[in-house]
């Protein structure tokens, strides 16, 4: 994964689903990424909205890295709650 920029965040180890009962279709699809930055660094959420995969096949995200690193730490769980995707969508400015 890279950021707006060019620099490399990590790489990209989970897709997240956001939980069926916490959007207003019920839908269950895709929101998230989880990237891990590297040894002893922890994971991080980072939202496929506004993403893209560039010619070199790296997804490229509209977001510089510091502000990834600053984002709520990844939990390991494959759904988010009502409560991780407002705390997400905030720190991300998604509203």
């Amino acid at each position: 994964m890279l950021d707006e920029r060019g620099d490399d965040i990590g790489r990209v180890v989970d897709v997240v689903y956001t939980d069926p009962d916490s959007t207003d279709d019920g839908s269950m699809t895709p929101h998230w990424l989880v990237v891990d930055p590297g040894l002893l660094r922890s994971a991080h959420y980072v939202p496929i909205e506004g993403s893209y995969i560039s010619d070199d096949g790296a997804v490229v995200i509209p977001w510089d890295k510091r502000w990834v690193k600053s984002a709520p730490k990844a939990s390991g769980d494959h759904l988010l709650t009502h409560d991780q995707v407002v705390e997400l969508e905030q720190h991300y400015a998604l509203e």
